[in-house]
């Protein structure tokens, strides 16, 4: 029995079951997330969603996506817990504990830098999206993709190969997002949504982001940074700063852009590549992880230090 049809069987034979999205959960783990969720309850099983830090508003038109809960009572454990791209288990935030208390975990992910903890684990770093293994296993779970589920799916397609323009982007990623579309799905709902139905807040954000953008290693590296008077000043919060970091990728001759955005103690730092660079190697020198076009970490300590360690880590990748 291959791995895909082990967690099938483990999912059919759970009555309750626990589904846990990375932090700062992007479309494709809660799109994947939620459309499992659907697909199991199909079949008569009770799910929980959960993600430490909510839904984005710009990914609250997914189906399902307000049962989406950010605590879970640890004091009574699951028969099954599912993390979505969480390449270690400290990934799941604040839900870590309640994932570990299950009788079984079962680990779907898709970044290369992937640590076994789970009692199943169902990688494969070779899909565009973990929205293409979920596809997979719904159908392994005897359930008809209908237009909820196929909406979550083809979200997590559409967000982790930026509208299948990515180098991620397979002949399998299109044929999977046709066949979604021929289900219900719409891009143009998608795309909306996630890249064009922005608040002003956004934008002024952004505006924000380019007055402070800064070029280095001969203008290969694009870096801004945002502390929480330049968010607050902006109207902004935190859910706003998505995307900048894309932005600051389609700069001519840029191969990698890094936002670091201060809260707290804590450092976020959004990377994305292209012409070859790894994001993912500059965030695992910060403790992070992601894939090699887009990545990210969350850094404890000071702006000043986190944007040093950053930069030095963004030059050694590039003269690799």
């Amino acid at each position: 029995m291959d791995v895909r049809a082990a967690v099938a069987q483990a999912l059919k034979s759970s009555a309750r079951t626990l589904i846990v999205c990375h932090t700062s959960p992007d479309g494709d783990c809660l799109g994947a997330g939620l459309a499992l969720a659907l697909a199991l309850e199909r079949l008569g099983r009770s799910v929980v969603v959960g993600s430490q830090d909510g839904v984005p508003s710009a990914l609250a038109f997914l189906p399902g996506a307000g049962r989406v809960v950010t605590h879970v009572p640890d004091d009574a454990p699951y028969a099954v817990a599912v993390t979505m791209e969480c390449g270690t288990l400290d990934r799941a935030g604040t839900l870590a504990p309640a994932v570990a208390k299950a009788s079984m975990i079962i680990a779907i992910d898709h970044h290369e830098d992937h640590l076994t903890y789970a009692h199943l684990t169902d990688w494969d770093p070779d899909a565009a999206a973990v929205g293409e293994q979920v596809a997979d296993l719904v159908r392994h779970l005897g359930v008809a993709i209908d237009r909820p589920i196929a909406l979550n799916l083809l979200a997590a397609l559409v967000t982790d190969t930026g509208v299948f323009r990515f180098a991620n982007t397979t002949p399998n990623t299109l044929r999977l997002a046709a066949d979604l579309v021929e289900r219900g799905a719409s891009i143009p709902e998608i795309v909306r949504a996630v890249y064009e139905d922005q608040p002003a807040s956004a934008l002024r954000l952004l505006g924000t982001a380019l007055a402070g953008l800064e070029l280095r290693a001969g203008g290969r590296i694009a870096f801004t940074v945002l502390t929480p008077a330049m968010v607050a000043a902006a109207g902004a919060s935190p859910q706003d700063a998505p995307g900048i970091a894309g932005l600051l990728r389609t700069i001519q001759g840029v191969r990698l852009a890094l936002v670091l955005e201060q809260r707290a103690e804590i450092v976020h730092v959004s990377i994305r590549s292209r012409d070859g660079a790894r994001a993912n190697a500059v965030a695992q020198a910060l403790g992070g992880g992601g894939h090699p076009a887009a990545a990210g970490a969350e850094v404890r300590g000071s702006l000043e230090d986190t944007v040093a360690l950053a930069l030095e880590a963004a030059v050694r990748e590039l003269d690799a």
